[in-house]
């Protein structure tokens, strides 16, 4: 995964984050400060210092505000849960099912439900369990359905 720095604001066009890779690593921040609760801004510097991954201002600002939605969040997954707890599910796949779901609900104008669903489900193969994905969308989609937009 290849990142820029935010402050290389002389960067080739061909060298900026996709979507896909902002979404990877706001997915990363969101977890590491799940499991150790440690400030994003902090997380995004140790990132790019141990892993040589650089954040862009979006990616953390986008981590930040997922982040402040956290207990909001948390109950839609419980509403939309309909065989597990939201205090029984991997932290891996509440980090996914929180920001999918916080792009649906205050990102919709600018990402289609579908592009979130098939994000989530593809960082759940990437870092869940194999059995994952299935459950994820099948949360999603039961929340796509509240949100009267179409998954296909």
């Amino acid at each position: 995964m290849a990142f820029i720095k935010n402050n290389d604001r002389n960067t080739k066009m061909s060298e900026r984050l996709t979507k896909h890779e902002i979404r990877e690593g706001v997915f990363l921040l969101l977890y590491q400060h799940e499991i150790s609760g440690t400030d994003i801004e902090e997380l995004a510097g140790a990132c790019e210092e141990a892993y040589e991954m650089a954040m862009t201002t979006e990616t953390v600002n986008t981590a930040k505000a997922v982040s402040e939605k956290y207990d909001e969040l948390d109950a839609v997954i419980a509403e939309y849960s309909e065989t597990r707890e939201v205090t029984r599910i991997s932290k891996v796949n509440k980090t996914i099912l929180r920001l999918a779901i916080f792009e649906m609900t205050y990102r919709g104008d600018r990402i289609p439900a579908k592009a979130a669903v098939n994000e989530a489900v593809e960082l759940a193969k990437k870092y869940a369990e194999k059995k994952d994905s299935a459950f994820i969308n099948g949360v999603l989609g039961n929340y796509i359905r509240k949100l009267g937009k179409d998954a296909d």
